[in-house]
Formats: C-alpha cells, structure tokens, sequence
C-alpha cells in the first residue's frame, strides 16, 4: 500500500527547509534561496488568541496575493504571513472548491489575500501548462531539513532552494523523485515545505503538496517521491479570484 504524507510542521515548533544532496554543502542550499526569498512567504496558521497551530510555506504572485497549498489554508482560522521582510495579517482565504482533503495534490491550492501590500516591483508569472517530464525545476521551501540518505532529521528556520526533475505528470499532480545526484542541486520537500514554489523556466508551475512512497515511514529520502499541484491547470480560478487585484 503506497504511503502518503503532507507537508506542514503542526505545533510550535519552527519549520525548515527540504532535504539535500549529501555530496553538495548546505550552504549552496542557502545561497541558491536568496533568489527566491523576496517571494517566497513562511505561513503561519493561527487559531483564537492567535495561537499558533502549524507552519508552511506560501509564494507571494501579486500585491495583496499568497498561493499555497489547499490543506494549508485549511488547517486554521486564519494566516500570518512573513514575506519581503514584513510580517502581514491575512484577511480572506480561498481554498479551491474542488479540494477534497485525503486526495493528495488533486486541487490542493488556496489563495491568500494579504491585509496590507506586499510591496514587491516583481512577482513571478504562473506557468501556462508548458511543463514535461523531464524538465528540470527549481523548488523552495520552509521545510524541515536534512540530507537525502537519512531524512530530514534538523530544524533551524532557514530558507533553503534546490532542483528536482520532473518525473511525470500524473493528472493535476507534478511528480518528482528523490535521488542524489539526478539534479544539479537535488531537492526533496519535507515537512513544512507544503504550499512552497515549483518553478519551470522561470514560471511557478507546481506547489508543494505531500510525498509518497510504496511503504512508510515517510522522511523525505532517496527513493521517495514528492507531488506539486499543477499551477497551469488552476490559472483560470486563480486570475478569477484575484483580478485585476
């Protein structure tokens, strides 16, 4: 029986950054995220009190708008949102009315609209369905991190980046392989990664959903596989909701 897991830090406890290639320093990790951190949103779910419950990842596409995944939005009664060095209240969530929780990455998208501006001269553009197995991707997150051999095993509230390769296009879900070596600066989610950007050509093509694999315990190692929801399939409820906003 295939194993599921999705990918947001619940409790208190910080949440970090996706696995990497033993062979490569994590430093490289951290620097390859400076290109990606003015857009790239650490989420907080927060409940009465502002009690927090969880922590994830977001990507800032416009003004007052953070994409992210589905069961993210879902899991409080409203967001946090850290991003281009402000901390901004959330003040309307949209999670995608298909969505069904349990159906991992099938619809697994939300939006955030921010309290205030997010103030950014750029935001990156969704991809418009272009994407192939094969392509090389460009994936960032607040995840959980440690390295592929073992699993993420470290918490330390960084922002780290690395590549993956598209493995397969399965329905709505973007499917990618843990493997070292198999990309430049190979990358697997982990917990807290969730809602977090996929990139192809520069375009936000998937979103950080969950990982899978054909027996558990999940830890984001070599063998694993990891699912982004397809942006391109979402891009009409997305401009929908958002406008000219």
């Amino acid at each position: 029986m295939r194993a599921f897991a999705i990918s947001i830090v619940l409790g208190a406890t910080a949440a970090l950054a996706g696995t990497t290639d033993d062979a490569i320093p994590d430093a490289r990790y951290l620097d390859y995220a400076a290109g990606f951190a003015p857009y790239t949103a650490f989420v907080t779910g927060l409940e009465a009190g502002d009690r927090r419950v969880y922590y994830a990842t977001g990507v800032a596409i416009a003004d007052r708008w953070v994409l992210t995944a589905a069961h993210v939005a879902s899991e409080a009664g409203t967001c946090l949102v850290v991003v281009n060095d402000q901390n901004i209240r959330i003040e309307a969530i949209f999670v995608h009315h298909e969505w069904q929780p349990g159906r991992m990455g099938l619809n697994d998208i939300a939006l955030l609209r921010t309290a205030t501006p997010v103030g950014l001269a750029w935001y990156p553009p969704l991809c418009d369905g272009g994407e192939t197995e094969g392509d090389l991707c460009q994936i960032a997150g607040f995840g959980i991190t440690g390295r592929i051999s073992t699993g993420y095993t470290t918490a330390d509230a960084k922002l780290r980046a690395g590549t993956n390769t598209i493995t397969r296009l399965e329905g709505g879900v973007i499917v990618c392989l843990i493997s070292r070596g198999s990309s430049p600066l190979e990358y697997g989610i982990a917990p807290g990664d969730s809602g977090g950007p996929l990139f192809v050509g520069g375009k936000l093509a998937g979103i950080n959903s969950f990982t899978m694999a054909d027996r558990g315990p999940l830890k984001s190692r070599a063998g694993e596989e990891t699912g982004h929801t397809r942006v391109s399939l979402h891009r009409e409820w997305i401009t929908g909701i958002i406008g000219g906003d």
